[in-house]
């Protein structure tokens, strides 16, 4: 009977215990669910922050916006090696457990029991996706407690490939990459699909610990790791030992962007159009909406816009020379230079490198100065500048009269050979260029300054210039619309205008020298000031301002009689537009950057098909102002770009005082315009003008820009006539005379002294046109 009691009572406690036990996991679990997310519909309806993609107009990636680096990428494009890695990495159980894995929680459990502290996690993939998007990332047992709830949740509402699919897409794997095809571009430089197993291995390691075992950093690390995958697919039966072993040899080669993929393919145009989608479409769906926006950049020729641009700035800053030392080190500070590694000069300033490589620009240290040389210590190797630059640099004074000394710090560059050092000083001038179809308006290049690094200001956009000489296609055009020919006579003679506040003399560049009567075709193709002024008298301020503001010029435009010499404030890609009115047959052509936007799953957000053509001016007109520019090119201001080797047509442009320098030309198919100047205003330098200065960045970039094109002439409209004449004097001339030229007039303008002419259609055959 006792005993029976005894069993009796044990039984009751034992009872009781248990529904204390129940009754209180049943208070926790009330008291932990009450701070649960209300829902699951993070998880049931995914929606992540997805990185913005542009592309060039032939489909390459050139830029990027995004708050998290993220590619969302159906589980079906991740391949079966990529899943099964993270899978033996993260969750070996995943196919089988419900939300978490009590057998990985008591082995976790144990280890770090051994070890005396945490040292393993034993978060399923599920419980992860259940704190990536619905918890914190605090390490406490209520939050684990939280996330075994939810991950239990989850598992009722999701399959497992749709917590799989979210698990790679959300993960973070370290150097801004979230999701494994961001990962695969960020390491790797390819899509997911191509990834190997033993690179597959190496991104599976990375949730572990993200920042610690990222490659960049430490490699040996992040190798161990990838082993570790590696051996756990091994065991799972995921991989055969050979092919795991195969794996661990494989070497590994890793794709550095330590900076935005903007700033190595056509910031400024990335830029330019990340400020037009911001306005556009909104912050927030640019930076998370996985937008992919496709451009017209053509990604060859902004190569080619970038190359031409830096050397044309590096030739102007070599020509208005030597600026001086950089610095000066004497003492222990020179012989710490003199004996460590090479300095990085310019924007890097400080940074040390381990050997000297070519392509950087480095602070030298001047050790010796001979009457004709100059030895420059670089730290590991002492090196001779080139001899032209020695020559630069012993020629140069400074303010006080100072000459280079030893001990003075020069920006220095390895020269071709590696066997002598050249200057290396950053230009201060700076530049922009447009390239651009005429036919549709698409801006196939655009470069803003001479390095996005050091200034983000987009000189071709932003940028508002005095126009000066290129101002006069304008007024010419304004002119043959209001009865001048391009063979009317005007006298180039000295001229003063009264005005509201004096009495204003312009003069031509060469002040002093005057032709007296010309052409029309001779005053354009040398630019002469005096003929400008006298035709915006004959025509009107207000007509030249309407002719303007036809072709696209938005800008002010002052209603006063200095815009005959290019008083006006424009911006680079507005003048290259609306000079491209005259190839395009007077239709105005306005700039297009975005050709489409469209989301994820490939719905059109945003179509922007080429404008529909307006006509700005006559087509007749237009192919007047073709043959008067293509004289410029021929005999005039803009001879250089003959070098171009086919017909073209342009004008080049110098503001008062060389402060401005301009060059905008044009073949059939494709306009480029160039602007040089100083941010500060300041002049560029003696006779530094359109011709002198803009041409040969424009020319450098054209012989890539029209190299696939057929080399062909500007057609003429069917309201065209031709007669022979002398282009100077204006007078008909004999198809013998050695001065004869086919002359264009509109048809019905065509003087009485020509008794013989030819139609546009006649002219076009007998020059082999189609």
């Amino acid at each position: 009977m006792k005993r029976f009691s005894v069993v009796r009572v044990l039984g009751l406690l034992v009872t009781w215990g248990l529904a204390l036990a129940a009754g209180g996991t049943t208070f926790v679990y009330k008291e932990i669910a009450r701070d649960l997310p209300p829902s699951l519909d993070k998880v049931l309806f995914y929606e992540p922050a997805r990185a913005t993609r542009v592309f060039s107009a032939d489909g390459q990636l050139i830029g990027e916006f995004y708050l998290e680096k993220r590619v969302l990428t159906p589980l079906a494009r991740i391949p079966p090696h990529v899943q099964n890695a993270f899978i033996a990495a993260e969750d070996r159980r995943f196919r089988t457990h419900h939300g978490f894995d009590p057998w990985g929680i008591a082995r976790a459990a144990w280890e770090n029991y051994v070890a005396g502290g945490v040292r393993q996690g034993a978060s399923t993939i599920t419980q992860q996706v259940a704190r990536m998007l619905l918890l914190t990332n605090e390490r406490t047992f209520i939050r684990k407690a939280k996330e075994l709830i939810l991950s239990v949740r989850v598992e009722r509402e999701l399959t497992k490939d749709q917590i799989l699919f979210i698990y790679l897409n959300q993960v973070y794997l370290g150097h801004g990459a979230y999701g494994v095809q961001a990962a695969a571009e960020t390491y790797f430089g390819k899509d997911v699909e191509h990834l190997t197993v033993a690179e597959a291995a190496m991104l599976a390691g990375l949730p572990k610990a993200p920042t610690k075992l990222n490659p960049y950093k430490d490699f040996a690390r992040a190798r161990e790791r990838q082993a570790y995958v590696l051996d756990r697919m091994a065991e799972d039966g995921l991989l055969t030992r050979a092919q795991a072993g195969a794996a661990r040899g494989e070497p590994l080669a890793l794709v550095a962007r330590s900076e935005p993929l903007s700033t190595v393919a056509a910031p400024y145009f990335v830029e330019h159009v990340r400020r037009w989608a911001a306005a556009e479409l909104g912050d927030r769906t640019l930076a998370g909406g996985g937008l992919r926006i496709h451009t017209t950049l053509d990604l060859r020729r902004q190569l080619a816009a970038d190359a031409a641009l830096r050397r044309g700035l590096e030739a102007l800053d070599r020509r208005l020379g030597f600026r001086g030392p950089i610095g000066h080190l004497d003492g222990a500070d020179r012989d710490a230079a003199t004996s460590g590694p090479p300095r990085l000069a310019g924007a890097d300033a400080g940074g040390l490198l381990a050997e000297i490589l070519p392509g950087l620009a480095y602070a030298g240290v001047v050790v010796a100065v001979g009457k004709r040389s100059i030895d420059v210590d670089l730290g590991p190797r002492t090196l001779r500048l080139t001899d032209e630059d020695a020559a630069r640099v012993i020629r140069w004074k400074g303010d006080k009269r100072q000459r280079v000394v030893a001990g003075d710090v020069l920006p220095v560059a390895l020269a071709p050979g590696g066997n002598r050092l050249t200057l290396a000083q950053a230009p201060e001038v700076q530049a922009a260029l447009v390239g651009m179809d005429p036919a549709t308006g698409d801006v196939r290049s655009l470069v803003g300054g001479y390095d996005y690094a050091r200034s983000v200001f987009d000189r071709a956009i932003q940028s508002r210039r005095q126009a000066g000489s290129a101002m006069k296609p304008f007024i010419y055009a304004t002119a043959l619309t209001n009865g001048f020919t391009p063979l009317s006579i005007v006298p180039d003679a000295p001229i003063a205008v009264r005005t509201a506040t004096g009495v204003w003399a312009p003069s031509n560049y060469q002040a002093g020298k005057f032709l007296g009567p010309i052409t029309l075709k001779t005053a354009l193709a040398y630019s002469i000031n005096t003929v400008s002024v006298r035709l915006t008298l004959a025509v009107g301020v207000d007509a030249v301002r309407k002719t303007m503001r036809a072709l696209g010029i938005t800008t002010p435009i002052p209603r006063h009689i200095s815009i005959a010499l290019g008083t006006p404030d424009v911006s680079l890609v507005e003048m290259t537009a609306a000079f491209a009115a005259f190839p395009a047959g007077g239709r105005k052509i306005t700039p297009r950057f975005v050709t489409k936007v469209t989301d994820d799953d490939g719905r059109a957000l945003y179509d922007a098909p080429a404008p529909a053509p307006t006509q700005a001016i006559a087509p007749e007109i237009a192919y007047l102002m073709v043959d008067l520019m293509k004289g410029v090119v021929r005999r005039g201001t803009g001879r250089k770009a003959q070098e171009l080797g086919r017909p073209t047509a342009g004008k080049t442009g110098t503001s008062t005082g060389f402060r401005d320098a301009w060059f905008i030309g044009y073949t059939p198919d494709f306009i480029a315009g160039v602007w040089v100047g100083r941010d500060n205003f300041k002049p560029i330098g003696h006779d530094t003008t359109g011709g002198t200065t803009a041409l040969p960045i424009w020319l450098d970039y054209m012989k890539v820009a029209v190299a696939d094109q057929p080399a062909r002439d500007f057609v003429p409209p069917p309201d065209v006539t031709f007669v022979r004449a002398s282009e100077t004097s204006g007078e008909p001339v004999g198809p013998g005379s050695p001065v004869a030229t086919w002359v264009p007039f509109a048809r019905g303008t065509v003087p009485r002294a020509f008794t013989a002419s030819v139609s546009a259609e006649e002219f076009s055959r007998s020059v082999g046109f189609p």
